[in-house]
């Protein structure tokens, strides 16, 4: 069910019946059978999309949605896998595309990554998240409208004539793994196609060696520097001046009352420092 906030108008989704999933609050204990791992597929709803044969990434509707069509995609049946150990990464992100294409008429398709307790997973067995929304997020509206009113792009401008190599972590040959000069969370970080796109999931399909070798350090670095962290992938395919992105940080701080209160954050790490420090993970 959608809400909206009194003041403002903004969306909230209404969904009690999460609370029901595993782990909703914290501190709740661990379920002792794990629905995610192979001999257990019947404890999910039955899967939509699956790669590999036994299984490699499988795909299931989403037992507590959010919102219809909701899924998770279960990246691996070892249970004790993060994304940095999966050996074909390159299928999960394959599959993040296929699916994300499959929800395209969505007003909006959220996909992301919670890496452990802090990060808001309720299940440790590693998985992602697709969710079609029935409506523009309020961040999409705010960064669709500043790619429109600015006279050129701010990440080309970024990665060419702002270009800051003391902030880039690594790139490859159709993307870019920075920290962003002007980031608001400690060790934030944005993985970037180099050419201006709106949608990053065409691309993805394409590039899935890439991305996915990108997301796999990315991985690794940042559960050296913290147990939890998240990524979520930023499209705007019908914003032609949009320029799409993945956003990730480990979870290092925690969101306090200046920032709940004010929308404004405080940022600890300087973003060369942060880079330097992704840069040294093996």
């Amino acid at each position: 069910m959608l809400r909206h906030h009194p003041l403002t108008g903004e969306p909230i989704v209404y969904a009690p019946e999460r609370g029901a999933r595993p782990r909703a609050f914290l501190g709740a204990p661990q379920e002792e059978r794990c629905p995610f791992c192979p001999g257990h597929e019947d404890d999910t709803p039955a899967e939509v999309a699956r790669s590999g044969e036994p299984w490699r990434v499988r795909v299931v509707p989403n037992k507590y949605p959010p919102a219809d069509g909701a899924e998770v995609l279960i990246e691996s049946p070892r249970h004790s896998d993060a994304f940095h150990d999966l050996e074909r990464a390159e299928d999960v992100v394959r599959m993040y595309a296929q699916r994300y294409a499959t929800h395209a008429d969505a007003p909006h398709v959220a996909l992301f990554k919670n890496h452990g307790e802090r990060a808001g997973s309720s299940l440790a067995h590693i998985h992602s998240q697709l969710v079609p929304l029935p409506f523009m997020p309020p961040r999409i509206e705010r960064e669709t409208h500043a790619f429109a009113r600015a006279a050129r792009c701010p990440i080309c401008a970024m990665l060419h004539e702002q270009r800051d190599d003391a902030l880039i972590v690594r790139e490859t040959t159709s993307f870019v793994w920075l920290t962003p000069r002007d980031s608001w969370m400690p060790y934030q970080q944005w993985i970037v196609p180099k050419a201006h796109v709106r949608d990053l999931m065409p691309l993805a399909a394409d590039a899935a060696a890439e991305l996915a070798s990108l997301l796999r350090e990315a991985s690794a670095a940042m559960t050296a520097i913290a147990p939890a962290y998240n990524w979520t992938f930023l499209n705007f395919p019908r914003a032609d001046a949009a320029h799409a992105y993945i956003d990730l940080f480990p979870r290092v701080a925690t969101l306090a009352g200046l920032e709940l209160g004010t929308g404004a954050f405080i940022q600890v790490v300087d973003p060369a420092v942060a880079a330097r420090r992704l840069r040294r993970t093996p």
